[in-house]
């Protein structure tokens, strides 16, 4: 199993409007691509010793190829208007995906 994070910054004053494009794009994304091959999602942002103009959006995914799948499947054309609403928001440089392996999972 697989956490995949997509980290990204946002300027100062505008998470709420971050937030609003990220959650319309996972419902678009969970529906339309391979995204729907996701475990679990999280969508978290800075709070104590990290800046609130930070957001990770998190999933899990059983393995890298369900991963690979998704990503190659964000070409869909429903998903551009996201892409294309989220990018003046996206601090330039900031954003990365970050992969961790679970080795072990606890309830």
């Amino acid at each position: 199993m697989f956490v995949c994070e997509w980290h990204i910054d946002i300027p100062f004053g505008r998470q709420a409007e971050a937030l609003e494009i990220l959650k319309a794009w996972n419902l678009a994304k969970f529906a339309h691509t391979e995204f729907r091959r996701v475990r679990s999602h999280r969508l978290q942002v800075g709070h104590l010793g990290v800046s609130p103009s930070h957001i990770v959006d998190a999933y899990i995914f059983e393995s890298l190829a369900d991963f690979e799948a998704a990503l190659q499947s964000l070409s869909h054309p429903l998903l551009k208007q996201y892409s294309d609403a989220i990018a003046p928001l996206i601090v330039p440089g900031s954003q990365h995906w970050r992969v961790l392996r679970v080795v072990e999972e606890q309830r």
